[in-house]
């Protein structure tokens, strides 16, 4: 499980160039979604238990990170996965990258964002909205907890 959260972390630091200096960090679990991740201070924690869902929002507003995960149940390919999010979302370009897929979408605002699907037995959506220079250190913090 871990293997994917590293492939949509290498999948995401390919979509996003992002440059600044980032904030100091505390790690949170989220046991019951099956991952960790170091969240910047002063980042806002938006829990959804009932949609399996945890957004953190940058201070400034300028940028939000949601991460969703669901069980396979279906056992499903991860590309018909992928493919599914991305027509259920009216997104475009899906592409591969590494043990993962990417694509983007306009959120219900018509907003630019990005997604990421990994997993297997677990499924990761990941979506950004926005840049901002702590995404980067918040992605490569993301691990799964079994």
């Amino acid at each position: 499980m871990k293997k994917m959260y590293v492939a949509v972390a290498v999948a995401l630091l390919a979509v996003f160039t992002l440059f600044g200096v980032s904030s100091e960090a505390r790690t949170m679990e989220f046991r019951d979604l099956h991952f960790s991740i170091d969240v910047p201070d002063g980042w806002r924690v938006e829990e959804d238990k009932e949609n399996y869902t945890v957004a953190f929002i940058a201070s400034d507003d300028s940028a939000a990170l949601t991460v969703s995960v669901f069980e396979n149940e279906d056992n499903m390919s991860l590309q018909e996965i992928a493919e599914a999010l991305r027509g259920e979302l009216n997104g475009k370009n899906l592409t591969q990258v590494g043990d993962a897929y990417k694509f983007e979408f306009e959120n219900e605002h018509g907003v630019a964002c990005q997604g990421i699907v990994g997993g297997e037995e677990w499924i990761m959506f990941v979506s950004i909205i926005g840049e901002h220079s702590d995404i980067e250190k918040m992605i490569d913090s993301l691990e799964g907890l079994d």
